[in-house]
């Protein structure tokens, strides 16, 4: 279907006050002083030479051939010097004014937030889901045709500058906000996926580092490695995070998000995981899904004609064949919560001036919504229980030898939903939950449209011997073989020949179960 094309560029109803937000007296003035903090080029960098940096609290920013971009604070850079490394001030060619001007202030962009969902309260939600350091409000608004409301959909998020230095696409966060409340129910691919989607869009994760101009949030902590790392820091706890990170945190745990972006600028490319590995010096680091990863990160760069053809191969890499990332939030997401992210660099210059914004949204635009359109695909459905029909706080898992693919998703326990993205193909799916016999579908389907759907019921109860077929896997295949689809229960004890295990004679049991219910 071809859909109606959005060309213009959104502009909210605020007016900008040049400088506002960058010459205000911040709280944390005794705490951050963004003069101390230098923007460097370091030269003729080995990849050892990169992961020594690290371990010297250099924040690398970026890598190209040799050369890095990079982070230091002024009383860093003699003693980096003096151990040899090749380093030149990349100096601030704007003054902060001039940088300002047309960007919305932090309150400019409450104000733009909520009159959004004054407009369209049938739509749009604001939440704050935090607050900074300094106690700035971190807004995410929520877009649903049943906003409010827990439904069988998957969860989408987009968030945006986490680095405050980085704000072009928070610019693309409150247009997309505002086209997918204009457009709805007058353009069809905008409306599906509010129909389809339950959407939240963060456009300012770090208020503090914005209004002061700087990466950082107000105690110099680089947000994006400050979340829970697989290598470095394997414990998925908010204790002792950046407050901003555990309001992202503690939002994602009481949501079940299937898919993410998250936007910086400083590069045009879409980076997927993994960013950090086991072995520092490792090329390319590969997660269960390298492969969706890949095509996902196409889906966006290849809409996006600057990016598909700029100085990365497609527009996309692997994060650990970038640079490595330790504490990065897109494998947080990975790992611990189900939930496949990428990062956008949109913009080779970090802090553009506003009139470059609307050609990079032009350029972004489709990408951000076809990017959001993966969230439908692959397969989908509810876990409940058996004998009553509640929905389960479940496990959903690909299994299987020829998949090797030991990735988990969760289902939100508000409704039993799950939606598992996968690439074309033939899949088996097992489902688990605490006290409950496992099931595993074997021959799911998964075509390249919209998602299959596949519901399961669990029976209650554990099967101890690890030896012993699962319960539901008995009973599955006896559906298959019969043709019967039920979702009644067949028994939830068919251990009928009371030996510990689930054998032939439990087998036959079930088929002539299934065959009384035809």
């Amino acid at each position: 279907m071809k859909h109606a094309q959005f060309n213009i560029f959104i502009i909210f109803p605020i007016i900008l006050i040049a400088g506002v937000f960058l010459t205000g007296i911040s709280p944390a003035a005794d705490i951050f002083h963004p003069g101390d903090l230098l923007e460097v080029r370091i030269s003729n960098l080995s990849r050892e030479d990169i992961i020594s940096l690290y371990h010297k609290d250099v924040d690398i920013d970026g890598v190209w051939g040799d050369s890095a971009r990079a982070y230091v604070f002024s009383d860093q850079l003699d003693e980096l010097r003096k151990l040899g490394y090749d380093i030149d001030i990349i100096p601030d060619q704007r003054p902060r004014d001039e940088m300002s001007e047309g960007y919305p202030s932090n309150s400019e962009l409450t104000a733009a937030l909520e009159t959004v969902e004054s407009e369209y309260p049938d739509l749009c939600r604001l939440h704050n889901i935090g607050f900074s350091e300094e106690g700035r409000e971190i807004w995410a608004m929520n877009i649903s045709d049943n906003v409010g409301v827990e439904e069988d959909e998957p969860e989408f998020k987009y968030i945006s500058t986490m680095h405050g230095d980085e704000p072009v696409g928070m610019i693309f966060c409150l247009n997309l906000i505002r086209l997918l409340a204009d457009s709805y129910g007058t353009d069809p691919q905008t409306t599906m996926l509010v129909n389809e989607i339950d959407i939240w869009i963060m456009p300012l994760m770090n208020p503090d580092g914005y209004a002061n101009g700087s990466r950082y949030n107000s105690y110099r902590e680089d947000l994006n490695r400050s979340f829970p790392d697989r290598i470095e820091g394997p414990v998925n706890t908010t204790d002792g995070r950046p407050a901003e990170t555990q309001a992202v945190m503690n939002w994602s745990f009481i949501h079940s998000f299937v898919l993410s972006a998250n936007f910086h600028t400083g590069a045009l490319v879409v980076n997927y995981p993994y960013d950090s590995d086991p072995d520092p010096l490792a090329p390319y680091s590969a997660t269960p899904d390298d492969n969706l990863f890949i095509e996902q990160s196409l889906t966006y760069a290849s809409l996006n004609e600057p990016m598909y053809n700029g100085r990365f191969d497609q527009g996309i890499t692997n994060g650990m064949s970038w640079y490595f990332v330790p504490g990065g939030m897109q494998d947080w997401n990975y790992v611990w919560m189900g939930c496949n992210e990428v990062t956008v660099e949109v913009s080779d210059e970090k802090w553009p001036p506003y009139s470059e914004v609307p050609d990079l949204w032009n350029d972004n635009r489709k990408s951000m919504l076809a990017y959001m359109a993966w969230c439908l695909r692959g397969v989908r459905g509810k876990v409940t229980d058996s004998t009553t029909g509640q929905p389960l706080d479940a496990t959903v898992s690909v299994v299987g030898p020829e998949y090797h693919n030991d990735h988990n998703v969760f289902t939100d326990p508000d409704v039993g939903d799950y939606h598992r993205m996968l690439l074309p193909g033939t899949y088996s799916i097992r489902f688990s939950a605490q006290g409950y016999q496992p099931l595993t579908v074997p021959g799911v389907v998964v075509d390249d449209e919209e998602a299959v759907r596949v519901d399961a019921a669990l029976f209650p109860g554990n099967i101890n011997n690890d030896d012993a077929t699962d319960l539901g896997d008995v009973i599955l295949a006896a559906q298959v073989l019969t043709g019967t689809k039920t979702a009644e229960p067949l028994h939830t004890e068919a251990d009928v020949n009371n030996d510990g295990r689930i054998g032939l004679e439990e087998a036959i049991y079930a088929l002539r179960k299934v065959s009384e219910k035809r």
